[in-house]
């Protein structure tokens, strides 16, 4: 397994960088020990713009605090030489593991004559011995076992990997293994991800953002789900300049997304498809299971990013801006823009903008129940 150093530089002066040292299968599941580390400082990203750049390395930017962290993969001779900062330890002496006390016997297993315990009385009924109090509720079991007509399934996952039973659950957010270094191996040569504009999103795009916000309403007159993400989803698109853009449902249970709506040059081919995108993967899985935006500049610069459905259709993908379709904590999906054409930088307020879009498909979807 790889090993990423996060590098979350301070966020004002007088105060402390955090490098951390990461064992994960890709930058993303580094990404989500960004967004914890910042969770910790009181920080919940929503809208994230990430840019590749040409070492390898990402930069992460957090639109609305503008809170910035690096990610790069370490060689193995590198991560093994990092210094691990010690784990501070308690003040005083280190705290007496009590022993086990025993509970006197109960009157009634006390022998009135030589004042002695008397053995347990052997139970009546019990067909096998009961190790894990999980495997049965206590009561005794009958020699032939129970009725399977009232035998009860689990009412939660019996393991990471197993389906959960509510139709609103999303995939188990697992954090990856990880420790804070001293110091960071190579320290940034420049400033790390985007700088905060000297004017606001909404005072430069003030007239786009209005109509967008007027228009946004029509989709209550669409007849049904797909009608109304297709209005949506080209309304989006009239307003920040892409090739390609889609719209992915969300399976109840397993959390795997499908396309349901499709526009750009190999829309019908991919709906002929019938892709699948497993829970968790790709950044269309990422921001499904985080319930952030995202914007990923220059993807072909990140030789770990999923190319399973641009292989697929033999359409090259070049920069994405993807946003969760989410509303009163239910995930539906995600609307996903593909290749912007000035350039591939999204900004912060397209971020924004597709955001807001988004979550107005979900209550949308909300509506039809």
């Amino acid at each position: 397994m790889a090993r990423f150093e996060v590098f979350i530089p301070a966020a004002e002066p007088g105060s402390f960088d955090v490098t951390l040292r990461v064992d994960a299968p890709n930058w993303m599941q580094a990404l989500k020990t960004g967004f914890h580390r910042l969770g910790e400082q009181g920080l919940v990203p929503h809208n994230v713009l990430v840019d590749v750049q040409d070492d390898g390395s990402v930069h992460v930017t957090d639109a609305t605090s503008a809170r910035v962290f690096r990610i790069r993969e370490m060689a193995e001779g590198e991560a093994a030489a990092a210094k691990v900062k010690p784990r501070p330890t308690p003040l005083g002496t280190a705290p007496v593991t009590p022993e086990p006390v025993v509970p006197p016997p109960t009157p009634a297993l006390v022998d009135v004559v030589n004042k002695t315990a008397r053995p347990d009385p052997p139970l009546v009924g019990v067909a096998r011995e009961v190790k894990d109090p999980h495997l049965t509720s206590g009561l005794d079991v009958p020699p032939g076992g129970l009725d399977a007509t009232v035998t009860k399934g689990p009412d939660r996952p019996t393991s990471p990997t197993a389906s959960r039973p509510t139709p609103m659950s999303t995939p188990r957010v697992i954090l990856p293994r990880s420790e804070e270094l001293v110091s960071t191996q190579r320290p940034p040569q420049g400033p790390i991800g985007r700088r905060k504009p000297a004017r606001s999103p909404a005072a430069q795009m003030e007239d786009v953002l209005a109509d967008v916000f007027e228009r946004v309403q029509g989709v209550y007159q669409r007849r049904d789900a797909a009608d109304g993400l297709g209005y949506l989803l080209d309304l989006a698109m009239e307003k920040i300049p892409v090739e390609a853009g889609s719209v992915f449902a969300s399976e109840l249970v397993s959390g795997d997304l499908r396309f349901v709506v499709v526009r750009g040059p190999k829309a019908q081919e991919i709906l002929d498809a019938k892709i699948v995108i497993p829970a968790g993967t790709g950044i269309v899985g990422f921001c499904a299971v985080e319930g952030v935006s995202l914007a990923l500049s220059d993807v072909q610069k990140d030789p770990r990013f999923y190319r399973g459905v641009s292989d697929r259709v033999h359409y090259e993908t070049r920069s994405i801006l993807c946003s969760p379709v989410i509303a009163h904590g239910r995930t539906f999906g995600c609307m996903e823009l593909v290749n912007r054409r000035e350039s591939p930088m999204f900004t912060e307020y397209e971020v924004g903008m597709l955001s807001y879009i988004a979550h107005q498909g979900a209550l949308f979807l909300d509506t039809l129940g």
